[in-house]
């Protein structure tokens, strides 16, 4: 056990088995079985090509917000405002989509993820400014933002952009050329689409921007020991202010998936918790690329196969999936506190032999 928990990634598994076991203990106490309930999660989630699908469809916002946590981590800041900055991003996609309308498919695509990447980047560098410039803390700042952006969609959705043709809170349909192609190969009957491709090559992008450029060596140097930054004459308050908008950028994207992916319109609510969830996604991918990624899928399939939960037991629902979730956050912000247990047990046994 010590051993494993000196590794970063097996830590990361043992949080995952500890969030099972959790659900296992749920499962027993209500009376399931708990070797039923996580053959159903795993069948819901990849028992077919459709199945496998939906669970990567249900990823691929969570590899971009997860990506944008990351990102702020990295520049030794704490997102909390993905929700917000998707929110923007998916509201700048839908006005994008409607006002270019008569232009040329790709043409609108292109212009739609630009703009909503700056507008989930400035959204993001407002708290980066001020985390910066008044030292504001970041956690607060954010939070507080993604109650404005909530309002300031639920504005658009209701006045300029309304669908006065539907009941539900929603904005009126972009053309159907704008549809991403559906993966068919990969997901079956599923809505998998290329956003799912577009988001790998985001964060693989994002990958070597941070490990193969001098501007992402400079945003992990100011993360990670800001006094050297300091030193070596690398300007904190810029980065600060870079890291979160190329964070709030990357969350902006997170809104592809359902806009132009599926849905075509905007509606309220569409985010799905996306941005929380990628907290949990960085924290258990451990900030690395093909961490965010797995844990992305990972918690896509959780999701997936929660859903199966409701129709094929009595008494569980999809919720044991945020039992779950709770348990693998639980540990991981606990690493440091259970290494030193280990560390502190180890040398009392050493202390008695």
């Amino acid at each position: 056990m010590k051993k494993m928990m000196r590794s970063s990634f097996a830590f990361s598994l043992f949080s995952l088995a500890i969030g099972l076991l959790a659900a296992s203990v749920v499962a027993i106490l209500v009376g399931e079985g708990p070797l039923q309930v996580i053959s159903i999660l795993i069948e819901g989630a990849f028992g077919s090509l459709t199945n496998l699908g939906y669970s990567l469809y249900y990823a691929t916002p969570l590899i971009l917000t997860g990506l944008s946590v990351s990102w702020a981590f990295r520049a030794g800041l704490f997102n909390i405002g993905a929700e917000g900055q998707m929110a923007l991003g998916g509201l700048t996609m839908t006005w994008v989509g409607l006002s270019l309308s008569e232009q040329p498919p790709i043409l609108v695509l292109i212009v739609a993820l630009i703009c909503a990447f700056f507008v989930g980047g400035i959204w993001g560098a407002i708290a980066g400014w001020m985390k910066a410039y008044r030292d504001a803390h970041e956690v607060l700042a954010t939070i507080l933002l993604n109650y404005v952006a909530y309002g300031i969609v639920s504005f658009f959705i209701a006045f300029p952009l309304r669908n006065v043709e539907s009941q539900s809170p929603e904005s009126r349909s972009l053309i159907p050329e704008l549809k991403l192609t559906t993966l068919s190969f990969l997901g079956g009957q599923s809505p998998l689409n290329s956003a799912f491709i577009f988001s790998l090559a985001i964060a693989i992008l994002a990958g070597l921007v941070l490990r193969k450029t001098i501007f992402g060596f400079r945003t992990r140097l100011v993360g990670e020991a800001p006094g050297t930054a300091v030193r070596s004459g690398v300007p904190i308050k810029k980065y600060t202010v870079l890291g979160m908008f190329i964070a709030g950028g990357f969350a902006g994207l997170a809104g592809i998936n359902e806009i132009f992916g599926s849905s075509l319109k905007l509606h309220e609510g569409f985010m799905a918790n996306a941005g929380f969830v990628g907290i949990t996604v960085a924290l258990l991918g451990r900030n690395s690329i093909v961490g965010i990624i797995l844990s992305a899928i990972l918690f896509g399939a959780l999701q997936k196969g929660a859903l199966a939960l409701d129709m094929e037991t009595d008494k569980i629902t999809r919720d044991l999936a945020l039992v779950i979730q709770a348990f693998i956050i639980f540990f991981i912000v606990s690493e440091k506190g259970l290494r030193t247990l280990l560390d502190h047990i180890q040398i009392r046994r050493g202390q008695n032999e």
